[in-house]
């Protein structure tokens, strides 16, 4: 009954605090040594000192055995035997302890249920299925998400989809939990890929009150509701259209467009991206367009004013002469980001407008 009980003990401080609890143990086993040796040995053993008799059992307990101290009488010996086979039992509940742990750490990771420390990600509310794991394979291949990190946030998804690619963060989109786990205040981009449009509006307005700076990036189930989400915040909130049937009308009246759309948009070919041009930079737009075709392989196909909000309306295709300003955006194709030297492309267009 006593052992019961001394078992049922122990067992419960090992599930408070295994750690401690092993090292409470080594250290019991060494008070032990020390006085059985202390005792049984004869006088002339050095190993009946303190210090010796320390060296001697972590020597021991850690199953090393140099063997230049080692106890005469047979209590010291039996003790010795001990304290070898405590340290084999404790190395081995240590490794046991430690691989558990890290097993834990996995399926907690798989499972959503971690906390992550994390700045300048992209995070994702909502799994759609086959959609929402395309956009993530979009995201992963895209030249200019390499190295950022994408945190998937969904009720449903019961294991990470991509556990070597992104982070899963398990639970209601729009709960505390679930934003502070994932980190929603510090993220870059946030993009809402729920299943109704009512759950993209909640989420939304929780995202806008968490983080004042994110663009939110919406896919909109019903095209009725886009002006309703939009309406959130009209600076940040852009609903992303869907492309589905004007692609086919685009098809049926120029063959091969659709393939060159998909192209567009491969990760593998060109795509559409955005430079700001500094302040205190004017230029027109036809001299420019050469350019960027002649030195950056890039072709511009037009322009947006100044501003921060990312549904500015633009202008496609510009006059030849129409004035670039500092601030504002230049849209262009091209197969990796440009890296425009402003000050050079200045200096160059000006000789050039000279010499003509």
């Amino acid at each position: 009954m006593l052992l019961l009980m001394l078992k049922r003990r122990i067992v419960k401080w090992w599930s408070r605090a295994p750690w401690l609890t092993l090292l409470l143990l080594l250290f019991i086993l060494y008070l032990i040594g020390f006085a059985v040796i202390r005792f049984s040995e004869p006088p002339g053993n050095p190993i009946r000192s303190l210090s010796t008799y320390s060296y001697f059992f972590i020597i021991t307990v850690t199953t090393i055995g140099f063997g230049d101290v080692t106890p005469l009488s047979a209590p010291g010996r039996f003790m010795a035997a001990l304290i070898a086979i405590g340290g084999i039992g404790a190395a081995a509940v240590a490794l046991s302890s430690v691989f558990t742990s890290v097993g834990n750490f996995i399926k907690r990771r798989e499972k959503g249920f971690l906390e992550f420390d994390m700045k300048g990600h992209i995070v994702i509310f909502g799994n759609r299925g086959g959609e929402t794991m395309a956009l993530i394979k979009r995201l992963v291949a895209d030249q200019e998400s390499r190295g950022r990190q994408i945190v998937l946030c969904s009720h449903d998804t019961e294991r990470n989809p991509f556990p070597d690619l992104i982070e899963l963060v398990r639970g209601e989109p729009t709960s505390n939990d679930v934003f502070s786990r994932a980190c929603v205040a510090e993220a870059a981009r946030v993009v809402i890929h729920a299943s109704t449009d009512y759950e993209s509006i909640a989420i939304a307005l929780a995202v806008r009150e968490k983080n004042s700076t994110a663009p939110i990036i919406v896919k909109a189930n019903d095209p009725a509701k886009e002006v309703d989400i939009e309406r959130i915040d009209r600076g940040r909130v852009v609903c992303v259209k869907s492309l589905d049937v004007p692609m086919i009308v685009r098809e049926i009246h120029n063959p091969g467009i659709t393939q060159v759309f998909e192209s567009l948009l491969s990760p593998e070919g060109q795509d559409l991206r955005s430079i700001q041009v500094p302040e205190n930079i004017e230029l027109e737009f036809g001299p420019l367009a050469n350019h960027f075709r002649a030195q950056h392989r890039a072709i511009l196909i037009g322009m947006r004013p100044a501003g921060s909000s990312p549904i500015a309306p633009g202008i496609l295709n510009p006059e030849f002469n129409a004035m670039v300003r500092g601030g504002m955006f230049l849209d262009y194709i091209s197969p990796a980001p440009v890296n425009v030297n402003w000050s050079y492309v200045e200096r160059v267009l000006s000789d050039s407008e000279s010499e003509n």
